[in-house]
Formats: structure tokens, C-alpha cells, sequence
């Protein structure tokens, strides 16, 4: 879900500043460091990145291609470790950076591309700590690299489960952001988040695309005569009856108060009034009882067309609701799909 996407990306960068900066300072410190021991390759390789990492810093805020970027930075970020490991000049303690990779890579990859990363990198790291401090007995080698290889896994383990972790609470913090609490129907936010990636499709394909806004008729009446409990109950109700109705692929929405909206993707103006007329029609052929007494809800319905009506979503919020209070007007319990003139569509029960 794109919602989900976006707090993803955030904490993402945060990560990858952070490491540039990390990068930006550590780099300068250990370049000087290893031009004092002669170490002339890797004293260029980290200056050169110090100065890449200083460059993406600039960008890294507002870059849409924020996967790209963590690639180039990464690559070159775990290339430069093994180089090190590599070198004969360095100590064995630059092992240590070894273990910082499958943090960062669960952290800035997620689960999949993580576990890939870090069973690449850590692999390649213990093998060339292993060629470069062997010795020659065969349990001391064995017992190193067991150690180092549990080491690395557990740090590995525990970042798998504190991505997988993040991620879960991550989904429920933004299932419950974009959920109407008391009919269980997804809220104004998540029809703004759905329709953003219908409006794309229809833009791209052509297909077509309707807003159907319903307002429940007498909902004042309701709560005086039943209470604010009761009230609660008939727009449970509401809910419950109309999505029966729906298909998986349209989205009901509870707007606030009495109303509520429904995305219908791929639905001709033809076929977004047969839909709204069908859910006016079960609606008032499905009576609730609330202590013991019957109570039979209608609705009024306004439709709006993407194209026709608007190309965003306040444009067609604002033409259905237009047409949601003429419905009103010309006496409830009815769907108007046109605006009033010689044209004018409207179905009601008769």
C-alpha cells in the first residue's frame, strides 16, 4: 500500500543519512590514517566514496529514486570493506565492520533483498578473514570461523526479526490510520490513497472511472429516536447491507457522520447508477430491528464521473455531493447521476 510505502521510504532515509554521514566522517578519518601507513588504494577508495557520500547527502531528502541510490551506495559501502579485509596493511579488526551488514542491509532492503545481501557479503567476508588469518592448524581455523560465523548469524537473525517486527506494527499503525473504527469500512484517508492509484490506471489505460456519494436519508430522526447506540447500529448496518452488494474491486467508504463514498474502478456512468440504484434498493428492502423495533433506512446517492466531473478527487467529491443534496431536495431516496437540466437522470423508488 502506498501509505505504507511512504512511511517505509522516511524511515529508510533517516537510515541512509545517517550512514552517509557515518560514511562522510569515518571515510575522512580513515583515509588520513592509511596515507600515514601508506596505504595508498584504500586511502583513495575512501576519500573518493567520502566525497560521493557528501554528494548524495544533498539529494537523499528529496531523490524519487531512492532504491537506486541505496544500491550505489551499498555496493560500493561492502566492496570497500572486503578491499580492506583484503589488504595486508590492515588489521583484522576491520572484521568488525562485517557485522554492521546485515543491519544496514535489512534496514535499507527490507526482508527479501536483506537476507540476500547479508548472506552475500557476511559469506564473502568470512572467507577472506579466514584466507587472510588461517593458520595452520586446522581446529584453530575451524574454531575462528565458527565463532565468526555465529556471530554474524545471530546479528543477522535479530535484524530479520526487528525488520520483520517494524514492518508488522508499521501495517497495523496504517491499517488502523486509514479504518473507520466503528463500521470496521476503510475512512476518507484511504479513499484518497486508493483513489490516487485508480486515477493513474484510468490515466494510463483509459478505463473509466466513477464516485457514487451517499448520505443516509432522516439520520437526525434515527438518533433522536433510537439514541446515539442506535444511531451507532443503523450505520453498522448500513455498511454491512451495502457491501454485500459491491464487488471486491469497489471500495465503500465511511466519510464521517451519516455519509459514506464508493470508488467503483472500470465502472462506465451506465454502469456506476445500476450500481448505486442496486444499493438504494437492498438498502431499503433490508429493515434493522433495535429493540424490537423495526427500522427501515433509505439513502440518497449523487455520481460523479472521472473525465467528466473532474480529474482529482475533490472535483468529484464536490460534483457527487452536489448531486447527493438534490436527491435530497427532490425528496430522498433516490440516486441522481446528472446535474439538474434538461438531461437530468434520476431513479428513485417509486
Amino acid at each position: 500500500m502506498p501509505g505504507r510505502l511512504i512511511q517505509t521510504d522516511e524511515h529508510r532515509r533517516k537510515v541512509l543519512r545517517a550512514l552517509l554521514w557515518i560514511t562522510v566522517c569515518g571515510g575522512s578519518f580513515f583515509s588520513v590514517f592509511n596515507l600515514l601507513h601508506d596505504n595508498w588504494l584504500l586511502a583513495g577508495l575512501e576519500i573518493a566514496y567520502a566525497s560521493v557520500s557528501l554528494f548524495m547527502l544533498t539529494i537523499i531528502n528529496t531523490t524519487p529514486r531512492l532504491p537506486l541510490w541505496t544500491t550505489i551506495y551499498l555496493l560500493p559501502f561492502f566492496s570497500i570493506m572486503m578491499v580492506g579485509l583484503a589488504q595486508t596493511h590492515t588489521i583484522f579488526a576491520i572484521f568488525a565492520w562485517i557485522q554492521t551488514i546485515p543491519i544496514i542491509c535489512y534496514m535499507l532492503l527490507g526482508l527479501r533483498l536483506g537476507m540476500c545481501g547479508s548472506l552475500l557479503f557476511v559469506g564473502i567476508g568470512l572467507y577472506v578473514f579466514t584466507w587472510r588469518f588461517s593458520s595452520e592448524s586446522l581446529l584453530h581455523n575451524l574454531e575462528i570461523v565458527t565463532n565468526l560465523g555465529l556471530a554474524s548469524l545471530t546479528v543477522m537473525i535479530f535484524a530479520h526479526i526487528y525488520e520483520r517486527s517494524r514492518l508488522i506494527n508499521e501495517q497495523r499503525l496504517t491499517e488502523k490510520a486509514t479504518t473507520d473504527a466503528l463500521t470496521g469500512l476503510p475512512n476518507r484517508l484511504k479513499l484518497a490513497e486508493v483513489f490516487e492509484r485508480e486515477r493513474a490506471q484510468a490515466l494510463r489505460n483509459g478505463t473509466p472511472l466513477a464516485l457514487v456519494f451517499l448520505d443516509i436519508d432522516h439520520f437526525k430522526q434515527i438518533n433522536d429516536r433510537f439514541g446515539h447506540e442506535g444511531g451507532d447500529r443503523a450505520l453498522q448496518h448500513f455498511a454491512e447491507v451495502l457491501q454485500q452488494r459491491l464487488r471486491q474491486s469497489d471500495l465503500l467508504c465511511r466519510l464521517g457522520g451519516e455519509e459514506f463514498a464508493v470508488l467503483l474502478p472500470g465502472s462506465t456512468p451506465t454502469d456506476a447508477l445500476e450500481v448505486a440504484e442496486s444499493l438504494r434498493e437492498r438498502l431499503a428492502s433490508t429493515s434493522l430491528e433495535i429493540d424490537g423495533k423495526p427500522l427501515q433506512m433509505t439513502l440518497s446517492a449523487g455520481l460523479a464521473h472521472f473525465g467528466e466531473d473532474g480529474l482529482i478527487l475533490s472535483s468529484l467529491m464536490l460534483a457527487a455531493d452536489k448531486r447527493t443534496y438534490a436527491a435530497k431536495r427532490a425528496g430522498r431516496n433516490r440516486v441522481i447521476a446528472r446535474d439538474e437540466s434538461p438531461e437530468i437522470e434520476v431513479r428513485h423508488q417509486a
